[in-house]
């Protein structure tokens, strides 16, 4: 019932005015408050949502609700994608006929793989209440993409999802990641390739393969001492996000502006990201740790915790991951200062937030990575620019 009256609504959205599919959606709410409790929380937010249509792009909101009546056919991560991206091109070109708009077919195609993808990756985690998340995070998708439109052509679309699905399905064959993983690296992958090309991918693409390979460094005295990574060190979405949303967003605005300095903010990014990951797997294998804020001695593993070896290896992780740059033409040896620089500062950041707020309780693994390698390569843009 709760599926079938969003999909009632969403096309509905399609021809009638976006104030009248609030007042629909608020009567809905009060009328599922009423008999179906433990449906509440998903009327609440499509009402919420509903109030967000009147001043956006309303066609983003209603896709969203539109997918949730597939919710109920789901089955394995590749069907998922399957038909949640069918489902949304179907509605999109609905939309698209109807109201005589002109989105493209690789725009819409574009959008609804990743709307599927996202909502796919709710399904891989299960949480409670997947069908709340799954409202807010396509809808999310759908606004995020609705705002940067790459300009790509269809088959430029078909290769860059065909190649990131595919390392990432290898990546999950090796369990260098999982089931969640493999679909935020899809997306990840997908979305860096459209809006720059190959080469920031495989900068990407070497961060996750050398540091799954640190992972291993000495992984069963790791695995002794409790401080090893669970499951062999497989990548989960959590950890692909936490490493990778802060280079995305680099690339992305390199995609746009074509400003050279986002590019080496993105090298810079993914340089920390790879250095703070060979300092944590080698580090913990050291005898002597330090806490970053006041030098006492600590455990390994303890978070924040620093060592000579530890320090090191992440200089050597920035230094590789910039000399992969430099071959590959996307970085010039005179900015190699500003670049292996601050993305040696960025991990010393995480160092400090894990020592702090992670310990505290205030942020986890996953944050923690994502500020440190934000501040990394937004260091670096504002130290090139100035």
């Amino acid at each position: 019932m709760l599926h079938v009256s969003l999909s009632i609504i969403a096309l509905l959205g399609i021809v009638l005015d976006p104030r009248l599919i609030f007042a629909i959606t608020f009567i809905a709410t009060l009328f599922y408050s009423a008999r179906f409790s433990e449906r509440f929380n998903v009327f609440v937010f499509a009402t919420i949502l509903s109030a967000l249509a009147i001043f956006m792009q309303r066609e983003i909101i209603y896709a969203s609700f539109f997918l949730l009546f597939f919710y109920q056919f789901r089955r394995n991560p590749l069907w998922d994608i399957a038909i949640y991206s069918s489902a949304s091109m179907l509605y999109f070109s609905i939309f698209n006929l109807l109201n005589e708009t002109l989105l493209p077919p690789e725009y819409i195609v574009f959008i609804s793989l990743a709307g599927a993808l996202s909502a796919s990756l709710i399904e891989t985690v299960k949480r409670k209440e997947e069908e709340v998340l799954l409202l807010i995070s396509v809808a999310t998708t759908f606004a995020i993409f609705r705002i940067y439109i790459p300009t790509a052509s269809l088959q430029d679309l078909a290769i860059a999802f065909a190649v990131s699905f595919f390392v990432s399905l290898l990546a999950l064959k090796a369990k260098i990641a999982d089931e969640s993983g493999l679909m935020s690296a899809t997306i990840v992958g997908t979305v860096t390739i459209l809006f720059t090309d190959l080469r920031f991918f495989a900068i990407l693409l070497s961060f996750y393969l050398v540091g799954s390979i640190i992972t291993k460094y000495k992984y069963q005295t790791k695995l002794k001492l409790g401080i090893a990574e669970p499951y062999g060190g497989a990548r989960g979405f959590s950890n692909v996000f936490g490493n990778s949303l802060a280079p995305l967003f680099f690339a992305m605005n390199f995609g746009v502006t074509k400003d050279p300095f986002f590019a080496l903010a993105f090298v810079s990014s993914v340089a920390s990201a790879l250095g703070d990951t060979m300092a944590s797997e080698v580090g913990k294998t050291a005898k002597n740790v330090y806490l970053i804020t006041n030098l006492k001695k600590v455990s390994p593993g303890t978070s924040g915790g620093i060592s000579v070896i530890g320090e090191l290896s992440a200089l050597l992780g920035c230094v590789l991951i910039f000399f992969l740059s430099l071959a590959l033409g996307i970085a010039e040896l005179l900015y190699a200062i500003p670049v292996i620089l601050t993305s040696f500062i960025g991990i010393h950041i995480d160092s400090l937030l894990g020592a702090t707020l992670e310990e505290k309780g205030y942020l986890n693994n996953s944050a923690v990575n994502f500020f440190g390698t934000f501040s990394a390569g937004a260091l670096c843009y504002l130290l090139l620019i100035l």
